[in-house]
């Protein structure tokens, strides 16, 4: 009987028990499940490692002929970058690299000369570093002719500009000199040849192109000199005395325009 009593209350305990735990766990598993009307977001970016994060864009690894403006269909720009982003990094170049970006620079400027002062002083410029041959005694030799010759000893300056291209043959300021000297000595072949090699080792140079343009109106081959000083205009519009040449041979070529 005891036995019997003894089981009943094992039940009822056990009973008990299992109520009671099902009444405690109900509001906690209620407070932890989301609201059904909760919104959903994304999980956050993983913190990646250093070696795994995307690399942030060097700025000298961008290419280098992303435009600076911005231009319309009709060719007009827009917009300007400022002066600065556009000035070259000399300190980066070999000093023949510079040398050549500082002579573009000038003969941008001296395209666009509004005047003929102007044009000059920019010229001044060009020349300046032209008679720069890299070496001090190439250029004392160079101007110690140039000044024999404006002073009309020509058997000096031709000493000179002879010991000069021996020194440096590859030298386009000696050559320009040396063959307007020669127009000067009346040797119109050397003249010519020496201004057509001068152009091979600077093709701008409006002296050379000059000299090549009287030379070929001393032989009578007024369209070759017509031509000439059409490129030597174009590097100096504002150059006189090569516009009026240019004037004066097309309207003995071409007639005078009506």
């Amino acid at each position: 009987m005891w036995v019997l009593k003894l089981y009943r209350h094992s039940l009822f305990l056990a009973l008990f028990a299992l109520i009671f735990s099902a009444y405690v766990a109900a509001p906690v598993s209620a407070q932890t499940a989301p609201p059904k009307d909760r919104t959903q977001l994304p999980p956050p970016d993983p913190i990646l490692p250093d070696e795994e994060r995307p690399e942030t864009p060097d700025p000298d690894s961008l290419p280098e002929d992303l435009p600076d403006d911005t231009t319309d269909d009709d060719g007009v720009s827009d917009f300007i970058a400022p002066d600065i982003l556009k000035q070259p990094d000399y300190s980066r170049m070999s000093s023949e690299a510079e040398r050549r970006a500082r002579l573009d620079k000038l003969f941008v400027r001296l395209a666009n000369a509004a005047n003929e002062d102007q044009g000059e002083l920019i010229a001044e410029e060009i020349w300046a570093l032209w008679l720069d041959s890299g070496s001090a005694s190439v250029n004392f030799v160079l101007r110690r002719g140039a000044a024999a010759q404006t002073n009309g000893d020509m058997k000096l300056a031709r000493a000179m500009y002879d010991h000069t291209l021996d020194l440096m043959p590859d030298y386009a300021e000696g050559w320009a000199r040396s063959s307007r000297l020669a127009l000067e000595e009346k040797n119109l072949s050397r003249a010519l040849t020496e201004a057509a090699h001068a152009l091979t080792l600077e093709p701008r140079h409006f002296y050379a192109l000059w000299t090549m343009g009287n030379v070929f109106e001393q032989l009578g081959r007024n369209e070759e000199a017509l031509e000439a000083y059409r490129e030597a205009n174009k590097l100096h519009p504002k150059l006189k005395s090569v516009e009026d040449r240019v004037n004066a041979l097309r309207s003995s070529l071409e007639g005078d325009v009506l």
